[in-house]
């Protein structure tokens, strides 16, 4: 029986040749013992391929999601779903959607979970306001164009309105001493004689 050589030695005490398989062509030794270093090279971390998530939410969880994250009426809901709204509240019961229905619910979710990802202050102040060239959020939830198109422009409007407020409340406050304050709001108190 053969022993092995520790991969060390093996670029340096004989030549090895490698046939690739497929390419035509060979490996040196030097190339030979580059690739035998990096398949036994602890540093080495590789990450095995992830599946892709798959989505295991019940369509009507999908359709809450959008209904929360977009903080809409149920009329608006069943407007950009379109169907009624007894529709989507068998929906939100448990009764599966039909045919493309499911597929423009898991869409809308995803968009959804995107605005929610984004942290957007107060997007339901947003979403019926005409900020996008003229047209709403919920305009544009309504038809078959990408919302995600919007998210951008609406993260900046909503950002810039926070910080509005957030100036907005110390700015071009006079502070007053605490005797301005007793004197404007106290009641004068009478000695008895």
């Amino acid at each position: 029986m053969q022993s092995i050589k520790p991969r060390a030695h093996i670029a340096s005490e004989v030549p090895l040749w490698i046939w690739r398989a497929g390419t035509g062509g060979i490996m040196t030794p030097h190339s030979t013992a580059e690739v035998l270093n990096r398949i036994h090279d602890p540093r080495i971390h590789v990450e095995p391929p992830r599946a892709k998530q798959t989505d295991m939410r019940s369509p009507a969880e999908h359709v809450a999601n959008i209904r929360d994250v977009f903080a809409i009426s149920m009329s608006d809901l069943a407007s950009i779903l379109g169907v009624t709204r007894p529709t989507v509240y068998a929906w939100l019961a448990g009764q599966e959607p039909k045919g493309e229905a499911v597929i423009r619910i898991q869409q809308l979710s995803r968009a959804a979970d995107k605005f929610n990802q984004a942290n957007i202050i107060r997007l339901d102040k947003l979403v019926h306001r005409p900020i996008l060239n003229g047209r709403s959020l919920l305009d544009i939830l309504k038809t078959d164009e990408d919302p995600l198109e919007a998210l951008a422009t609406i993260k900046a409007i909503a950002d810039k309105e926070a910080q509005t407020r957030r100036e907005s409340k110390g700015a071009n406050k006079h502070l007053k001493s605490l005797d301005d304050v007793l004197g404007e709001s106290s009641v004068a108190i009478y000695e008895r004689s």
